[in-house]
């Protein structure tokens, strides 16, 4: 009986832990459909403020040469004169030497470029960037990961609304993906990616509750950034962090989904599992960071707290998925019944009357398992809304569509053991974790193989446990048939599929050596 009522309870808990960030997916849908592009000025400013462009790299050989190439030609769109070009360099490999050539053949050419070592990765990106941050003198900051390619027209794009507002902090702009089509999983983490962009930022955006600058594609106002204490070590979401304490200071950030920031999606599900769990680990910390803080600022409206709640604690969803996976193996393989009624209904009951209405209130597993069904069909449903949306406009035949949200699907699911230990690292420790960067490789078409390049990730021991949960998934599914139970079957094959997919992944796409 004390299993019974202990699983009932977590369940309950799981539950409507889900319904909270399923409403909220209700509510971010519906507030993008208001998001209007920003206006530019009507007359921008004819003088344009001086701009430094932050590169933090680290062993990016296949990638640098693209990235200082194209804030070159920004430079050129912009005013040679009015960019600074620093390539935060933290290389140990052939990068260095790629780096110094690069910069000088710039340089030869009159561009305001050079190159910041440290001599070290203490705080890794976010101390490379605190690093330049107290060598700048321009008071705006752009800033781009290795991948990227930011347009020509970038700086005049963003900077004239720096020039009409005073108070604007920072502006993000939507990531595009240049490898979008390499393989059927680029596709879906693309998709993934542009349901952040698409749905999540624009309608935080359209609400007018905290957002989050994403790192790379945006830019910063220093006196901003300093105000709020610069870039701080103690998260792996340096971004994340930075960007909340600067809105907490009262500075404006703005959101530019028309302007296009194009950059690389992970190739492999192991660079992927990398770059989510340091996703997952960063922005939990952040939450255990800034949360107390923002939950207790009067000053800020109950939707504001309540949004920053489900937006910094929103990898918590993985845990949640993880322990909903385990009670429901669990239920099925000890066969404890923990919502059926315990009792039939009288023989003489037919339609509604006063036994029907005695059965309610005499029995509320009923009424529980009711709740249970309703909440999880509409989390289910909130779950799949937001990739179709953005599939909608793109040229693709439906097959394709759909097998996009499939491995998404798939992806999503299937990480949530990895970003559990990750969740684990962020809530249960003080440790300052090791930042494991994604692996980037300037390839955009799968006839380039990815497989004989550098910087792969070494396989890790998370697949063990992975295939320990699908032999778990397995051995549930053979009781539910055996049993007749074959409503758990609705959650417990998608959950043993999804596991199954990413470990075999994992073990494939995976080098036993690592060459980084």
């Amino acid at each position: 009986m004390f299993l019974q009522v202990l699983i009932l309870i977590l369940s309950l808990f799981v539950t409507f832990s889900f319904f909270l960030y399923g409403f909220n997916t209700y509510y971010l849908l519906r507030s993008a459909t208001r998001y209007k592009a920003p206006k530019p000025p009507l007359n921008p400013a004819t003088e344009r403020p001086g701009v430094a462009i932050h590169l933090p790299v680290f062993n990016e050989n296949y990638v640098i040469c693209r990235l200082i190439t194209a804030c070159t030609e920004m430079a050129n769109n912009y005013g040679i004169d009015k960019v600074r070009i620093l390539v935060l360099d933290d290389s140990d490999d052939e990068t260095v030497e790629t780096v110094d050539q690069v910069v000088k053949e710039f340089k030869e050419k009159g561009y305001r470029i050079e190159i910041m070592r440290r001599g070290s990765r203490q705080g890794f990106k976010a101390g490379a960037l605190q690093y330049a941050l107290e060598r700048t003198s321009e008071n705006f900051i752009a800033v781009f990961d290795a991948d990227f390619i930011p347009p020509p027209d970038f700086l005049t794009r963003t900077m004239c609304y720096f020039c009409q507002d005073e108070n604007l902090g920072i502006i993000q702009t939507r990531w595009e993906h240049i490898n979008r089509n390499y393989n059927i999983l680029t596709r879906a983490i693309a998709t993934g990616i542009d349901v952040h962009f698409l749905i999540e930022q624009s309608g935080r955006f359209a609400a007018g509750v905290f957002q989050n600058f994403n790192g790379s594609g945006g830019i910063i106002k220093r006196q901003a950034l300093l105000d709020a204490g610069g870039w701080q070590i103690d998260t792996l979401a340096e971004d994340l962090d930075a960007s909340y304490r600067i809105q907490l200071k009262g500075y404006r950030f703005l959101f530019l989904r028309e302007l296009l920031s194009p950059g690389e999606v992970p190739l492999t599900v192991p660079s992927f599992k990398k770059q989510q769990g340091r996703w997952a680990c960063g922005s939990l910390r952040t939450a255990k960071k800034l949360l107390p803080t923002v939950l207790l600022d009067k000053d800020l409206s109950l939707k504001k707290r309540f949004e920053a709640f489900v937006h910094l604690t929103g990898y918590i969803v993985h845990p949640l998925m993880f322990i909903s996976f385990l009670l429901g193996c669990t239920t099925t393989i000890f066969n404890i019944d923990v919502y059926r009624i315990s009792s039939t209904f009288p023989p003489s009951q037919a339609g509604i009357n006063n036994a029907t209405i005695k059965i309610f209130f005499t029995h509320p597993q009923f009424i529980i398992w009711g709740l249970l069904t309703v909440l999880i069909g509409l989390c289910t449903v909130a779950v799949w809304i937001p990739p179709m949306i953005v599939l909608k406009d793109q040229v693709l035949p439906f097959w394709r569509k759909l097998l996009n949200v499939l491995v998404l699907f798939l992806l999503g699911f299937g990480i949530s053991l990895n970003n559990t230990i990750e969740a684990g690292k962020a809530l249960l420790t003080n440790r300052n974790w090791a930042f494991v960067r994604t692996p980037k490789y300037a390839l955009q078409q799968g006839k380039e193989g990815w497989q004989n390049k550098r910087y792969q990730i070494k396989l890790s021991f998370e697949w063990i446990p992975e295939l320990l949960l699908v032999a778990l998934g397995l051995t549930a599914i053979t009781d539910s048939f055996i049993e007749l139970n074959y409503g758990e079957l609705m959650w417990l094959i998608p959950f043993t599929a999804s596991y199954a997919f990413v470990a075999i992944l994992t073990i494939l796409q995976s080098r036993r050596v690592s060459t980084v």
